[in-house]
């Protein structure tokens, strides 16, 4: 068996852009990539305070998350205004998201941000932007096959 190295990445699951309006940006992106056919889905998260979509990239295992905030109060209403629209953050599952928090903690002095929480289907932790270039950073290991991240 290979030694793992780094973060013991499997895949980019997605990117997610923060955006005012996602249905607008989803038009742009669809013509963009010439996905105007293409399926994807809506969601709604009232509790976090953001809605959206999320869009199958063709030829790969990665989709493209548009999300706008839905009230005042959201952490994405506090980004928008603070930084502008753009990436808001990268997702990457990982082979072991325990053994991911530790080479952040040993092998490169990055507490993992809100430590490691679950779902039920997958857990997860963050690198926050101060640590990582500005981006915002999304690590998860699947609980349940087919599990993927909530957006």
């Amino acid at each position: 068996m290979p030694q793992r190295k780094g973060i013991g990445w499997k895949r980019l699951d997605h990117v997610s852009i923060a955006v005012d309006d996602a249905k607008k940006w989803l038009a742009f992106y669809r013509k963009l990539f010439g996905l105007d056919g293409a399926e994807h889905t809506w969601f709604d998260d009232k509790k976090e305070g953001f809605r959206g979509t999320v869009l199958d990239l063709p030829n790969t295992d990665t989709q493209l998350e548009v999300m706008e905030p839905n009230h005042d109060g959201s952490f994405l209403k506090k980004f928008l205004e603070t930084r502008g629209s753009g990436v808001h953050h990268i997702t990457i599952e990982v082979e072991d998201i325990e053994a991911t928090a530790a080479y952040l903690r040993d092998e490169m002095g990055i507490e993992p941000f809100r430590g490691i929480f679950s779902d039920g289907s997958w857990r997860q932790t963050f690198i926050h932007p101060r640590d990582s270039g500005g981006v915002l950073i999304q690590l998860y290991e699947k609980e349940r096959k087919g599990a993927r991240p909530q957006p």
